[in-house]
């Protein structure tokens, strides 16, 4: 029974993963259009006015078509970007993703490997699987704000092969196990059923986007994120098969 559930629940993942990327697609695509007409029109209006006060007006219409510009395209990102295959050592990408999440947050928090040494590399695009990786770092080093300010934030990379693990309704002989697991708060229950959807955010001022894009980018690779998450506990574990 525990391991139908676990499918109907994969599968219903897979299912609105697959939903959201066409749907975020269409939407980014549809406002794409009109935004383009409004800065333009924004600027021609601009050009024409004297009145100071007026083009601080214009001026706003032209950041804020901006600001949405650029949350558009990165809706679009991933389905914009060629796949780059290439042999991928999942472990060069934890420690790229450490580094730089250890660059932004130097004091208070512990970035700790529980690494498999026996995985063998996959074929994978590397950029795409640091930026998932980083996305549900990053995320978790901002949850772990407060625990960060007392010095005791930590978060664990942990890497092991599962055998005859079944994911997507496929069984897979080998599959590599990536757990990114810290010791935050936990993901809040009012958005726990929905954090891959996009624009659906924990966090003041969050876009939303950031497990989104990872689910996407993993899923690429023929894998799945599944997330487990209690006060103090919380972990995002990546699926993808191996050769």
């Amino acid at each position: 029974l525990e391991q139908q559930a676990r499918q109907e629940r994969e599968e219903r993942l897979i299912d609105q993963a697959q939903a959201n990327k066409e749907l975020i697609r269409n939407l980014a695509h549809e406002i794409k259009n009109p935004l383009g007409g409004i800065r333009g029109a924004a600027q021609l209006l601009q050009m024409e006015l004297e009145s100071r006060e007026l083009i601080e007006y214009t001026q706003v219409i032209i950041h804020e078509a901006d600001r949405l510009q650029s949350l558009v395209d990165r809706l679009l990102a991933p389905h914009r970007r060629p796949h780059v295959v290439g042999d991928v050592n999942i472990h060069e990408v934890c420690e790229r993703v450490r580094s730089l999440i250890l660059a932004e947050f130097p004091k208070g928090l512990r970035v700790v490997r529980d690494y498999d040494a026996s995985i063998p590399e996959f074929r994978g695009d590397r950029e795409q699987l640091i930026q998932a990786v980083l996305n549900i770092a990053h995320n978790a080093a901002q949850a772990l704000a407060e625990r960060i300010a007392a010095g005791d934030a930590q978060i664990v990379f942990k890497t092991r092969v599962g055998r005859q693990v079944t994911f997507g309704k496929q069984r897979y002989r080998l599959a590599l196990e990536l757990h990114v697991i810290d010791n935050g708060p936990g993901v809040p229950d009012s958005i726990k059923d929905r954090i891959f959807f996009p624009l659906v955010s924990g966090r003041d001022g969050g876009s939303g986007l950031g497990l989104t894009l990872a689910q996407t980018f993993v899923q690429q690779h023929h894998g799945l994120i599944e997330c487990e998450s209690v006060p103090g506990y919380t972990d995002f574990k990546l699926l993808i098969p191996l050769p």
